[in-house]
């Protein structure tokens, strides 16, 4: 019962003790019984133990059903990722006095979580993660499954994919009903090159999405649906570029700049895989003017549009290391693979092959292989056994031969 939840709350906030409230209105057995919601009773003594607190019980009902309400709708607006009202939500929830009741904790710092991993506040995001986990057991199921999922997206953002699948698979369906995280498993699936699965996901929670009516997911969704299919071999380029371009269109709509930036980044991509080098460039450039580059996304741009300036000869040398150099700075505090990524640049840049390969053998692949980013993995361990074979290192070229006989094609080139 809401009313002595409520008396309980405002009782131990005053620091009262149940003697002291009850003193001349009830027993402490009585009131001890109202707070657990397990005895009935009469209006006339709830009505005086909240006079006593100075409150009204029915102005605290409302209040409890509304921030029950306000709740719901920031876990809402984080899903559709409306981020000012998300943002106004969090303000209003958190002046809210009754933010501290048990009923509300557990949800409220999930949703917390939820809110730092979407501004890739990483750490805060842990902080929660690590504390509810201490308390896992006293979860209720709904809350228990949702831990699960926000850690799933924990993972992903921190590059640790088969984790986020191992804890995203564990969620209890029958217990959580927020099937948004399909999306991330289509995700993490794409990452580890299992293109099928990944287009099963993002089937499902493309149904979600639509009755839901989240366009901005839906985009999301289209966008992982039309990579699967270009995955392993080509799919009809005219078809892909122009579903591109009508959901390029469909961000013009919404005014969504950080998607659009996305779906040019991954047309160019698709440009890149098929040679076309200057058609591949003018999407990155398209990409990269849409970004803010203290901003994830602006590496893989930066990333792409170095590859498909150099491939296609369309900078200089000197212009080419200024960006990698540009890069690699603004990657350094991030410690993720971008890293690694423009080191290679330069030193492929500045033709030194040795460094070049020697990096990729005990840097960029111990580095995917830890943390299960398969396609770059048989991209780079593809490139390591040609070198190996053309320096005449047998042995070494021996041992990356099973991976490579498979015919596993490149995610990132076709040859």
């Amino acid at each position: 019962m809401i009313e002595g939840k409520i008396i309980k709350f405002y009782r131990e906030k005053a620091g009262s003790t149940q003697g002291q409230l009850g003193e001349g209105i009830c027993s402490v057995t009585h009131l001890s019984k109202i707070e657990r919601g397990i005895t009935e009773y009469s209006r006339e003594i709830t009505y005086l133990l909240s006079k006593r607190l100075n409150i009204s019980l029915e102005d605290e009902k409302d209040r409890y059903q509304h921030l029950h309400l306000k709740l719901k709708l920031w876990h809402d607006a984080l899903v559709m990722q409306q981020n000012e009202e998300s943002e106004v939500l969090k303000n209003e929830i958190e002046k809210e006095i009754l933010i501290q009741l048990e009923d509300f904790r557990d949800y409220y710092q999930l949703l917390l979580a939820r809110h730092y991993l979407s501004h890739h506040k990483l750490e805060s995001a842990l902080l929660i993660i690590q504390a509810l986990q201490k308390n896992e057991a006293s979860l209720s199921p709904q809350d228990r499954n949702m831990l699960k999922h926000v850690q799933g997206i924990y993972y992903f953002l921190t590059g640790e994919y088969r984790d986020c699948i191992h804890i995203l698979i564990s969620i209890d369906q029958s217990q959580y009903n927020h099937f948004e995280y399909y999306y991330h498993l289509a995700l993490s699936y794409h990452t580890v090159n299992a293109n099928i699965i990944s287009y099963y996901y993002a089937e499902k929670v493309l149904d979600y999405f639509q009755k839901t009516l989240n366009i901005k997911r839906i985009i999301d969704t289209e966008m992982i649906m039309i990579i699967q299919l270009n995955a392993r071999e080509h799919h009809d380029f005219k078809e892909t570029k122009e579903r591109y371009e009508q959901l390029i269109r469909t961000c013009d709509a919404i005014n969504d700049v950080e998607r659009k930036s996305k779906l040019y980044h991954n047309l160019a991509f698709e440009f890149y895989r098929r040679k076309k080098y200057n058609e591949a460039t003018h999407h990155y450039l398209e990409s990269l003017n849409l970004v803010d580059e203290n901003t994830p996304h602006y590496l893989y741009c930066l990333d792409g549009y170095i590859s498909s300036c150099h491939k296609g000869n369309l900078l200089s040398k000197e212009e080419l290391l200024e960006l990698a150099e540009k890069g690699y700075e603004l990657a350094k505090p991030t410690n993720s693979y971008f890293c690694i990524s423009f080191q290679l640049h330069l030193y492929k840049l500045n033709n030194e092959e040795d460094k070049y390969y020697q990096f990729i053998e005990m840097k960029a692949l111990p580095y995917l292989k830890n943390i299960g980013y398969t396609m770059l993995i048989e991209h780079y361990e593809k490139k390591l056994f040609q070198y190996y074979n053309e320096m005449g290192e047998t042995q070494k070229a021996l041992e990356l031969a099973q991976s490579y006989m498979h015919g596993k094609k490149s995610y990132y080139e076709y040859e």
